[in-house]
């Protein structure tokens, strides 16, 4: 039997060490795409140009008021000592995914045995929505660390009654407010909350942490940075608090929204979401959940014992319990509860071939998703292969982009990229003198067709777009009827 039982964790390692592999040989494969990506490498690459260091910019001078900036800086530290590409930018968010599963292996080692520990790193790796999302360029990764660190450290102090453990637990929320702002204590929150009622020990729970000085430590590590934000760009902690955390989610289709389009669902949306992100693991947790026995486990009310699945269950749902009534979520809104999913599914099951099995799964899907990225199947939802053979031109000649610059033009032309909206100023650039680059999507391309036949030529050409030369002196370009025809 112990044969067969390490047979099945070398499997599993194996599996692990495959979806690991895989995401960081996938980081540097495809191009930033937009919007959230793109976004957000280009603010960590002004940062870096700049050395502005406190206020992320969405723009050249103009501040970006929808995020803290733990997330800019790690890609900006990334691009400042590696260089500046795709690898570099998603780099350190794989890495805050490591340093996640470091602690799910952590607290479950601390509940029960080895196997079961690598059990919940397999289930964690190979639950979908987490491999893709520590690939990315985007907040998330950084914010589950911060929230695994606050829920695994806030257990150690209150069943161990280990006080560094509870300072640690204020660390935690301060790196969760420079990471996401307060929802991501509204998160911790509600977890603690709903499991302390559950429970049966809301006070005993209060009183294990150490309050004042905690709150001492909280606030010094996050005040400095929000004060600062505001002295140098006035109006963002009123943009930030009561827009992006209450008129975001509670109005639907929010037309306050400075950086985009609100993104609106129906309510409820949240928990297809789960389902399909946490896939394959979460039709297995279902199943767990319906079953009589543990109906009536967790229903029992044991405050002096301390019940970790009902911890966890907390942990998973306080996510959906949120978002629930949110007019306004994306998918990626699920992976604060991944790491009490895996840690609770390791504890409850036996660990067998089946699980392997399952989490194979998701190795073909990641597979099948690269491949597809790799045949360009993304292509419109990014400016690289527009612009990558042109990038140390643009520092000679300007580029425009008609109507709608993208943030990965913003990214792939190094900041360069303008956006004009004005016809005659369009044709005023055409008939000048100097050699500019112009990018504008083909159903666009026909209003100035005759102006452009009599100055430009075509460069390049996406799925999406042309980018045109005009006023280009060298010869044997290639026509835009070879283009159009």
């Amino acid at each position: 039997m112990a044969d067969k039982i390490n047979s099945t964790v070398y499997w599993a390692l194996a599996i692990i060490i495959s979806l690991i592999a895989i995401r960081l040989v996938s980081l540097g494969l495809f191009p930033l795409y937009d919007t959230t990506e793109a976004r957000y490498g280009e603010m960590a690459r002004i940062m870096v140009e700049t050395r502005n260091w406190v206020t992320p910019q969405f723009d050249y001078d103009v501040p970006f008021w929808g995020k803290p900036p733990i997330q800019t800086w790690l890609s900006a530290i990334s691009f400042n000592f590696l260089g500046i590409n795709e690898f570099t930018a998603r780099l350190p968010h794989l890495l805050c995914g490591l340093l996640t599963c470091y602690l799910v292996f952590r607290f479950t080692l601390s509940l029960t045995n080895l196997s079961k520990s690598v059990l919940s790193i397999l289930v964690l790796v190979s639950s979908l929505g987490f491999i893709v999302a520590i690939g990315m360029v985007m907040t998330d990764s950084a914010l589950l660390l911060a929230y695994t660190l606050a829920m695994f450290s806030y257990w150690q102090c209150y069943a161990q009654k280990n006080q560094l453990y509870g300072y640690l637990f204020f660390v935690s929320l301060a790196l969760g407010m420079l990471i996401k702002g307060p929802v991501a204590v509204v998160l911790i929150g509600i977890s603690l909350v709903v499991w302390s009622a559950w429970q049966g020990c809301f006070k005993v729970a209060i009183r294990r942490l150490p309050w004042v000085s905690g709150m001492f430590v909280f606030l010094g590590l996050t005040l400095p940075w929000y004060i600062l934000a505001e002295i140098r760009t006035p109006g963002f902690l009123e943009y930030f608090i009561v827009g992006e955390h209450i008129q975001r989610f509670l109005v639907s289709g929010w037309e306050g929204d400075l950086y985009g389009t609100a993104h609106v669902k129906p309510r409820g949306t949240i928990w297809f979401y789960w389902l399909l992100c946490a896939s394959p693991w979460s039709f297995l947790a279902l199943g767990l959940l319906f079953k009589k026995e543990n109906i009536k486990k967790a229903l029992r009310k044991e405050p002096d014992q301390p019940n970790i699945n009902k911890y966890l269950i907390c942990w998973v749902i306080s996510p959906l319990l949120l978002f629930t009534l949110a007019g306004n979520v994306l998918p990626i809104y699920v992976l604060p509860g991944f790491s009490a999913l895996a840690i609770l599914i390791a504890l409850n099951i036996k660990f067998t071939k089946l699980c392997n099995y399952m989490a194979l799964f998701t190795v073909l899907t990641l597979i099948a998703m690269l491949s597809a990225l790799l045949t360009g199947a993304w292509e419109h939802k990014s400016e690289h292969k527009l612009l990558e053979l042109h990038q140390k031109s643009f520092k000679e000649a300007p580029l425009y982009y008609w109507n709608k610059r993208p943030f990965s033009g913003q990214f792939y032309s190094n900041g360069r990229a303008k956006q004009i909206n004005e016809k005659a100023y369009l044709r005023d650039l055409v008939n000048s003198s100097g050699k500019i680059y112009i990018a504008i999507k083909q159903d666009e391309f026909i209003i100035f067709k005759d102006l452009f036949d009599a100055h430009c030529t075509v460069e390049k050409k996406s799925t999406v777009r042309y980018l045109l030369v005009c006023n280009d002196k060298f010869e044997n370009k290639v026509s835009i009827e070879n283009f159009t025809d």
